[in-house]
């Protein structure tokens, strides 16, 4: 075990991450990836790097001038989802890594009451020192947001952009959008036809921009290409997308492709199944158990993973920088997204 004394003052001298490096026997940008949740560790080395800095205590402690535990508070929505599901325990496995000192509270403020959201944006059931947040882009909820901010609180958006004012931790949408819809005209070969796309709502500045980003490529691709013909809105209920779903497929004849832009793809693969003589092409977002069989057997075409985990990580790392508890970034790179078809599946 590495020596944290130093012979000097007999006071325990600050882990590096070269230290670290050295004990997991491995670089020291592979520790910084680790630490930052960047990616690209494998998850029995990631684990063994936050292990060892554990032991070494390489987790900041807070400054004297905050006082016993600070406390981020993490607000999401629909925890039914997969994806939302899965930011959760990224988040839960982040606060397991650090410190006493710092602790992760996260909760799931229902999407349907906006006055009940803006109210647990304003107020927190424990003293609180930041907040990150995903939420719908409502008038009274954006206030709220606004009023939080002005009380020089560190609130990191998630997911989408609402206020251009507040930092943003989350993929570029509108490119998200672009790239569903290059990987749609190339999927169907300049074969022509109408395509429709599912997606929560427009209440969500990220399912708008989507949208938007693949409406603004089909409508100036060389033709032929397929056009989008409508935008079905199914709240992310995996049964109303499947009914939709199934009702635009016996109403259009001329149906080739369907984007989904939200988390409701749970019962698309079915539908899709039932209708295997058309052949639609089907272009959705996030890698999870479901769309990864779909991707498998070929229901699904492609699909637009945005890596929670990191935009987790970076978010609580900005979230922790903003509060001056550690230096800042170097080179922020803001979180990319995957496109992943059935050959480079994880």
């Amino acid at each position: 075990m590495l020596d944290k004394i130093t012979p000097e003052n007999g006071r325990r001298k600050r882990a590096t991450l070269r230290d670290i490096a050295a004990l997991a026997g491995v670089g020291t940008a592979t520790v910084e990836r680790a630490l930052n949740n960047r990616g690209n560790v494998r998850p029995d080395t990631c684990r063994r790097i936050l292990g060892i800095a554990r032991d070494l205590d390489y987790f900041p402690t807070l400054p004297s001038l905050h006082q016993g535990v600070l406390r981020v508070d993490v607000l999401l929505v629909r925890p039914d989802t997969l994806f939302y599901s899965r930011l959760s325990q990224s988040f839960e496995k982040l606060a397991a890594s650090l410190g006493k000192d710092i602790q992760i509270h996260r909760s799931f403020v229902p999407e349907s009451d906006v006055e009940a959201f803006a109210a647990r944006i304003q107020q927190a059931p424990y003293p609180r020192s930041a907040l990150i947040l995903a939420c719908p882009s409502h008038p009274v909820i954006l206030d709220a947001l606004k009023r939080v901010a002005d009380q020089d609180m560190p609130v990191i958006q998630l997911m989408s952009r609402n206020l251009a004012s507040l930092p943003y931790v989350g993929i570029d949408n509108r490119a998200a959008g672009r790239t569903a819809a290059l990987c749609m005209t190339r999927g169907l070969r300049q074969r022509p036809g109408s395509v429709i796309a599912l997606c929560h709502s427009m209440a969500y500045a990220n399912h708008r921009e989507r949208i938007e980003g693949f409406s603004e490529y089909l409508a100036n691709a060389p033709s032929p290409h397929p056009e989008l013909s409508e935008v079905l809105f199914d709240r992310d209920d995996p049964e109303e997308a499947a009914r939709l779903l199934h009702q635009a497929i016996r109403d259009r004849p001329d149906l080739v492709g369907v984007y989904t832009a939200g988390g409701d793809n749970l019962r698309i693969g079915d539908v899709l199944r039932r209708h295997a003589a058309r052949r639609l092409c089907w272009i959705g977002h996030e890698v999870n158990p479901i769309t990864r069989g779909c991707l498998i057997d070929g229901t699904m075409d492609f699909a637009i993973d945005q890596t929670p985990e990191t935009q987790a990580g970076l978010a609580l790392h900005l979230c922790l920088q903003k509060l001056g508890i550690i230096p800042s970034l170097i080179g922020f790179d803001p979180p990319k997204f995957r496109l992943v078809t059935s050959e480079n599946l994880d």
